[in-house]
This record gives structure tokens, C-alpha cells and sequence, in this order.
């Protein structure tokens, strides 16, 4: 949580999680960059999300992009990182290692998350 340019999922004491996936936003437009950075460190992140009108099976609703602004705000910025029940604390300590160094426009070279 202590990764500048990073936001990390909120959590409210009520809530129960699933945790199926693990998204973060990256701020300042660096999205695409920090993404490039992790795959090259053989992280396997991903984004998730897509605003659902954007998606052809709704064209004929007619939502321009631009018609959600909070929710096409964060599909830019949102990044999965690795999250399944066998993740290991050294790999995710590999994971949170690599998007730091992402983060500082470096690429660490690691084994696959």
C-alpha cells in the first residue's frame, strides 16, 4: 500500500472479499507502461473490467464513450495482478517487488507469477 502511484482496492471492516482477482490502479496515464514492465518481468497481470457499454453485445443502447466517466476512468487505470490459492509468499513478494520496480520505470527479471 506504500507504492506511490498506486491505489490499491479498498476494503470496508463489513465486507467479506472473494478475491478472485486483485486490481489495482496505476495513476498518472501509466497503465500501459507498467503493464509492459511486469509481463517483461514474467508476471502474469492483466486487465480486467472493460466498461460493459463498451462492449458490442450493448451498441444499440447507445452509449458513446464518455457516457461513464467513473467507470472508464478506472478501466484506465486498472491492472490484475497475480492472485490464485497456491501463490506463495515469496511470489508475492516477487509480484509486489517487480511492480515496484515498474513503478520506478525498471523492469526486474523474474520466473513466471
Amino acid at each position: 500500500t506504500d507504492l506511490p502511484g498506486v491505489l490499491t482496492p479498498g476494503r470496508r471492516s463489513w465486507a467479506k472479499p472473494a478475491w478472485h482477482l486483485y486490481p489495482v490502479r496505476i495513476l498518472d496515464g501509466r497503465r500501459r507502461e507498467v503493464y509492459d514492465r511486469m509481463r517483461a518481468a514474467g508476471i502474469g497481470v492483466q486487465v480486467n473490467y472493460i466498461p460493459v457499454h463498451w462492449h458490442p453485445a450493448f451498441a444499440d443502447l447507445g452509449y458513446q464513450r464518455g457516457s461513464c466517466p467513473v467507470a472508464e476512468s478506472f478501466y484506465a487505470q486498472e491492472l490484475s495482478l497475480p492472485l490464485y490459492p497456491s501463490l506463495s509468499d515469496a511470489d508475492q513478494e516477487r509480484v509486489v517487488d517487480a511492480l515496484g520496480a515498474a513503478l520506478r520505470g525498471r523492469t526486474v527479471r523474474s520466473a513466471a507469477a
